[in-house]
Parts: structure tokens; sequence; C-alpha cells
């Protein structure tokens, strides 16, 4: 009898978990082909393609955990509406294919995965679109990889009318979960802008913006291995290579509290040529309205022509480490700090550190804030390989070998490379090798 029971038991569970396994058994690929001939009818065959990408997502015709495949061609508008997957769904560029799409919106949606799109407005700016990408607030678990995404492909003939009529933003994202890595963004106004909770922005490349190169509002949030250069002064925007502001419940500036964030392993750079047109002052690491609580910001390179190099205004248990923070030219509006002080009309800091930074100068509240085993110089020619060339390794002799501070727990350097490798990790955020 109790045998009986018990095979009764496995039997209804097994039964039970079949709708499981037909679903993922039932998982297929869709191949899109926008230039498909129109004289057969498509069933999303590698040899029979669909012709309308939005139709069948617009269908249902894409179920959860499908691939969708796309060719070169000219799509137009994406948008996933509505679309709550219970398991990853993909759409990516098939091998050695380029789909080009004019504005991507994820709204509503969640389990989606994109990869390998290029997403242009060619310079025909829309009043109704602002972004090549959103991802809106009611949107969870999307990430989009591997996107080269801009305004148009040539911007050495732009004016400032130009950047101000024609550039729109690269990435805009206020869903939870989400990720964004290995993206190509150039010729934008803002780069990309997170408002969303447990978000990782990784290995992002954006380059010639007139925004902000990043913008972190949330919580749980990690940006790392991010290359932002090359910002254009077009209006009255203040650009940063990063910025990051609180909001209250009730959405007042400067009176909330941003939370859990990690910066790490970031290139900031204000140029690369100093002939270029409409070159603006960046302001590297920007956080002026706290609180930002339990904060790491380390192994970050920033070069900039901004008293700025970071600055966090407000601080909780925020840990400045191994930057390196340097001016391109030493003088006004430079040259390039690291800040950490109270935010105007706000708590006092607590419990912060600055250490093991290289930079032309550091200023931290005398409460609040430890400061220790940073170095400062008027002439960092010799310590660094080539700083002219922008080459931030540290040769043979370097005055910046050796003299950290207690160990910061920091075990990585901007490259990825092991720390410490002498008797302590050197300052700031490359580590010395033979």
């Amino acid at each position: 009898m109790t045998r009986a029971f018990f095979n009764l038991v496995a039997l209804i569970s097994l039964l039970m978990l079949l709708p499981a396994f037909s679903s993922l058994s039932m998982a297929r690929d869709h191949y899109v082909d926008p230039g498909a001939a129109t004289n057969f009818s498509g069933d999303g065959n590698a040899d029979t393609p669909w012709r309308d990408l939005q139709q069948i997502i617009d269908d249902d015709i894409v179920k959860a955990g499908d691939r969708v495949i796309l060719a070169t061609g000219n799509y137009g508008r994406l948008l996933v509406e509505n679309k709550k997957m219970f398991e990853r769904t993909t759409i990516l560029a098939g091998q050695d294919q380029k789909p080009v799409f004019e504005i991507v919106d994820i709204l509503g949606s969640s389990n989606w995965h994109l990869q390998g799109l290029t997403v242009t407005s060619s310079g025909q700016r829309k009043q109704e679109y602002r972004y090549h990408v959103r991802v809106d607030e009611n949107s969870q678990h999307i990430t989009v990889n591997d996107f080269s995404i801009y305004t148009v492909a040539d911007i050495s003939d732009w004016s400032d009318v130009d950047w101000n009529e024609q550039a729109i933003d690269g990435i805009f994202s206020a869903g939870d979960y989400t990720e964004f890595q290995n993206n190509r963004i150039k010729n934008v106004n803002f780069g990309i802008t997170i408002y969303g909770d447990n978000s990782a922005v990784v290995n992002n490349h954006i380059e010639n913006f007139s925004g902000d190169g990043l913008r972190g509002l949330g919580d749980h949030a990690l940006f790392e291995g991010n290359v932002v250069k090359n910002c254009y002064q077009v209006n009255r925007n203040h650009a940063d290579g990063f910025q990051s502001w609180s909001m209250s419940a009730d959405g007042v500036i400067a009176a909330g509290v941003v939370k859990d964030v990690i910066l790490r392993r970031n290139l900031i750079l204000n140029f690369e040529d100093f002939d270029q047109p409409y070159r603006c002052e960046l302001q590297g690491i920007g956080m002026f309205g706290g609180v930002y609580e339990d904060w790491i910001i380390e192994n970050n390179i920033v070069i900039v022509d901004n008293f700025h190099g970071i600055t966090v205004l407000g601080a909780r248990n925020v840990r400045i480490q191994h930057n390196t923070v340097l001016d391109v030219d030493y003088f006004e509006p430079g040259p390039a700090a690291i800040t950490i002080r109270r935010q105007n009309g706000g708590p006092p800091v607590e419990n912060s550190l600055i250490a093991n930074n290289i930079a032309n100068d550091i200023f931290g509240d005398s409460e609040g804030v430890v400061v220790v085993g940073n170095f400062m110089d008027a002439d960092f020619d010799d310590v660094f390989v080539d700083i002219d060339d922008g080459d931030y390794r540290l040769p043979d002799g370097s005055e910046a070998i050796d003299i950290c501070a207690a160990d910061q727990k920091v075990d990585i350097d901007f490259f990825g490379n092991p720390r410490p490798i002498g008797k302590c990790a050197d300052a700031g955020a490359v580590e010395y090798r033979d």
C-alpha cells in the first residue's frame, strides 16, 4: 500500500512538470529577413524566413525562450511592449549580419536579451524620440549587449546647431535588473542613463557626447570597465563623465539617498585632441546631490580639464581608493581634485575614505573622512611612463610605487592585473609591473 501510494505521488509530480518540460522543448529559432522575396509565405525557418519582425512580436508568434535571428536590413522601430516572458527570450544579429534599427523601445516587458543590433537615428531627430534605446520603469530583466549606437557616423562637419538639433541619447533605462555590456555608443547627447535598481553597465565605449557620458541614479548598481571620452560643449549643460544625484520619494532632487553603487576600472577622458571643436571642460565623476551611501569608487582613470575630478557632496560610507585623477593642463578651471564634503544643508559626512589615489589635489572634510596614502605632486612627468601620450602606467623608480596606506582590499588594478606586486599596492589606478 505504501509503495503504491509513493508511486502515485511520483506519477502526479511528473505530470505536473510535463508542461514546463514541454515549453522548454518547444522553444525555437525564428529567422527574419526584411529583404526576403514577397512571392512566398515565410514560416520563420532559415530558408523561408519571416519578413516582418514587428509583426511576429505583436502577434505573439515569438514565445518565451525563443531566439529571433536577424538578417541584414533596415527594420525601422522595434517595439517590445507588454511582453513579459517567463524565461530569457533573445533577439540577435545573425552571424556576419547587420540589422539596423531607428529606435528600440522596451516597454512593460521582461526577460528579453538583445544582442548585436545597430541603432541609428541617422540625424533625423523626431520630437517623440529622445533615446536610441529605451527601457521603461515597468520592464525588468532586460539585457542589451554588443550594440552599435550612433546619431550619425561622422560629426566632423557638425556645428553647435547640428549637435542640438540632431543628437539624441544613447541608452535610457528606468527598469530594474538590467544589463548593458559591450555597447559602442558614438555621437550622441547623453551616453547611458540608469534610473532603475540592480543594473550593470560594463565595458561600454562612449565617444563624442554633448550631455553626460554616464548617469547612475539607481541603487545596487555596477559601472565597470567603461570608456567615456570626447565631450562637446554646445549648450549650457555642465557635462560629467559620470553623474549621480539623489531624489526623495516625492521627487525633490538632492533630498534622498543613492545606495550601494560600484564605479570601478572606468576611463574618463575629457578629449583626445587639443584641437577638437567645442571642447568642453568635463567634470569627471560628479556627485553633487547626495546623500551617497555605501559607494566604492576605485581603479578609475579620470583625465579632465576641471576642478571636479571626483567630487562627492554628501557621503556615508563612501570609499574613493586607487584612482588616478589628473588635469589635462593644470590651469583653471582645474587642477583636478578628489573631494568629499558635506552637501549644503545636508547631514555630516560619515565613515568615508580617500586612500591610495594619485591626484592633483585632495579635499576631505576634517570630520567623517579619513585621507591616507595618497600621492600628490606638481609635476607628474616622472611618475608615469608617458603622461603626455596618455600612458598612466608606472615606470621603474616612480615615486607612486609602494607608498600606499594599509591594504584597502583592492586586489586588481585598472587593467585587471593582480595587486599588490610589492610590499603593498601602489598609489593610483595602475599597479607597477616589470
